[in-house]
């Protein structure tokens, strides 16, 4: 698989290559310069031009064979760039490489070659900037300070994630994976409850758009999760970027106030109506980022190793079908798992003195601690239940689906465990047959769920 360096033999273009050439040297794989046309600048019009720009591009080769293992050109002799992307060897690549200026514009079509190739394209498209941290970065001069886009909810952090991989095996890279997060929707996600009377709040809390500390640890851990293992040389730093409006703002002024080299984000790749209904990250970013960019498409995701749950959350409603749901958690966790027991109370209009608490809805006063010792009464004592760690907790929510749901996204659990009876219950915040439907609907963590006949 080649590098790719698509060139207009711009001097923008002549650094963007220089950088191509250097990966291409690191990674031991070939570069191929792929010329392309704009407007009718290669067009063979009787003045010589189509062959001298053939002799400048022969020449331009010539220069990187000191980079590169092997270096082939060849010139797109067509008029638009949108030849690349049917290019067979370019839907191949390893990378694509192209400078993010220095390219022409038409009144009908605004988007640029490096935007085109990122949003239609098959492989990593590295817009540079600036090539001369990259250039020392590929040959092993210095280090490379990369922002990463994290999003826990998105399909395009698999993408950008996989590419750090890629990265690293060029050379060391210190990486920032930045989340750009909203305070209030990250509470409403994980049930974490504000106060009515601001003021009753410790200081550090009263801003409403800042991170609390309950969310903050949460998102840490997810983000963590998110990137994963990365092998190679180079720290990992969690930036948690609190913002509203257009993350791709958010991103460029962590990227500006750290002093980063490099951006990678993940694409959707949406185009028409999807694009201008959703929006792009990744659009924004490469047009307006000061800084080098690589765009991920979607298909570069590496699939994660397939592993047996290691956390689950059980629902209790203390009933005969919660207490089997608990013992089959139990066997798919096995030694070492966790298994986390959660009641939830259905809050009630006689139920009073919540308007003000801060953080997660807990059980009634007058109840909290009798159902917190009945959770624990349910944990097996065997030998095998010793070997899993056990953790119990009591809310209270009008929507006993969405507390569950809540529940799952603060512990982190790999799935949940609800036990369903066909059996009508007369316990006290009984879970209703329609809780297990509803999560398997709701929850973003798979559902198992186990009758109790």
């Amino acid at each position: 698989m080649a590098i790719v360096c698509v060139t207009n033999l711009s001097p923008e273009s002549l650094a963007a290559a220089h950088v191509a050439a250097a990966v291409a040297g690191r990674l031991q794989e070939p570069l191929l310069l792929l010329g392309v046309a704009e407007g009718d600048a290669f067009l063979d019009d009787g003045s010589g031009a189509l062959t001298l720009t053939q002799q400048r591009l022969e020449a331009e080769a010539a220069r990187l064979e000191t980079l590169a293992r092997v270096v082939r050109y060849r010139l797109q002799t067509g008029t638009s760039a949108d030849e690349v992307l049917t290019d067979e060897e370019c839907r191949q690549a390893r990378w694509i490489v192209v400078a993010a200026s220095g390219w022409r514009t038409s009144a009908w079509r605004r988007a640029t070659v490096p935007e085109r190739l990122s949003r239609y394209g098959c492989a990593p498209v590295l817009a540079v900037r600036s090539d001369t941290a990259l250039t020392d970065w590929a040959r092993g001069r210095r280090r490379l300070l990369v922002l990463v886009g994290v999003d826990p909810g998105s399909s395009t952090t698999g993408a950008a994630v996989a590419f750090l991989r890629e990265l690293r095996r060029v050379g060391p890279c210190d990486v920032l994976a930045t989340y750009v997060c909203s305070p209030m929707d990250e509470r409403e996600r994980l049930g974490i409850h504000s106060p009515v009377h601001v003021e009753l709040l410790e200081p550090g809390l009263q801003d409403m758009e800042a991170l609390d500390p309950i969310v903050e640890r949460v998102l840490q851990r997810e983000v963590r999760e998110q990137v994963g293992e990365l092998v190679g040389e180079g720290s990992v730093e969690v930036v948690l970027e609190p913002g509203f409006g257009r993350p791709a703002d958010h991103l460029m002024h962590v990227a500006h106030t750290r002093g980063v080299d490099l951006m990678v984000v993940g694409t959707h790749q949406r185009s028409g109506v999807k694009r201008l209904w959703h929006g792009s990250v990744s659009a924004g970013v490469l047009r307006h980022a000061a800084h080098s960019v690589v765009c991920v498409p979607p298909m570069v995701r590496a699939r994660r190793a397939d592993r047996a749950p290691r956390s689950v959350l059980v629902p209790v409603d203390f009933s005969e079908a919660s207490a089997k749901a608990i013992f089959q958690a139990r066997a798919l966790v096995g030694p070492g798992g966790r298994v986390h027991l959660l009641h939830v109370h259905r809050r009630k209009l006689e139920d009073r003195g919540f308007a003000d608490h801060y953080g997660v809805l807990p059980e009634p006063v007058r109840d909290r601690d009798g159902v917190l010792q009945r959770l624990w009464a349910l944990v097996p004592r065997d030998e095998i239940a010793q070997a899993v760690r056990w953790s119990v907790e009591g809310v209270t929510g009008e929507d006993v689906t969405l507390a569950i749901c809540q529940a799952t996204e603060r512990e982190g659990v790999d799935l949940v465990c609800v036990g369903t009876s066909l059996e009508p219950s007369r316990l006290r915040d009984a879970l209703e047959g329609e809780v297990a439907h509803e999560l398997v609907a709701r929850c973003r963590r798979p559902v198992v769920v186990v009758p109790s006949a």
